[in-house]
């Protein structure tokens, strides 16, 4: 088996900064986001072994730095008694102009509500393409699918919301 420092520089240390990134874009609260890191690391700790024998490991990790981000969420959202909801910059992102104004509000909601009639691979690979801009590599791998079927999520999700964006009746 080997060392710890060597699995780290053969796991960890390569996507450090995507797995950072991941769970800070979902949580947008930097402090949140450090804790659910660690939180991340002890997980990997006591998955290595299946890790370590996964076929693409890299997504792996990424997939339970979803999660437990996502995990961070729900809980944040019973303490505090509300719906949990993507952040505004996430909505930015997807509306493609910053909130503010009623219109930009209103579009903001029309295009969530599309998102949510997509079937649920395709809203995810959306989701993870759009907002979280990962490889589609990493996507096929939290998906559960292949890097081409990730693409073809994608791109179906894309076409789906230019539908349902360009026909509000539909």
């Amino acid at each position: 088996m080997e060392t710890g420092e060597q699995l780290y520089q053969e796991l960890i240390a390569p996507i450090e900064q995507q797995m950072m990134r991941t769970v800070t874009g979902i949580l947008r609260d930097p402090e949140d986001a450090a804790d659910v890191f660690q939180e991340v690391l002890a997980i990997i700790w006591k998955k290595l072994r299946r890790i370590h024998r996964h076929p693409n490991p890299h997504s792996y990790i990424l997939r339970i730095c979803v999660n437990a981000s996502y995990d961070a969420l729900r809980k944040r959202a019973r303490t505090r008694g509300r719906e949990v909801s993507l952040g505004a910059e996430a909505r930015a992102t997807l509306v493609g102009t910053p909130g503010g104004t009623p219109e930009a509000g209103e579009r903001e909601e029309t295009v969530m509500q599309a998102i949510s009639a997509l079937p649920a691979k395709q809203a995810k690979a959306v989701l993870l393409r759009v907002v979280e801009d990962l490889p589609y590599e990493a996507i096929g791998g939290m998906l559960g699918c292949s890097e081409a079927t990730a693409r073809s999520h994608v791109s179906k999700g894309k076409a789906h919301l230019r539908t349902i964006l360009s026909d509000p009746h539909s």
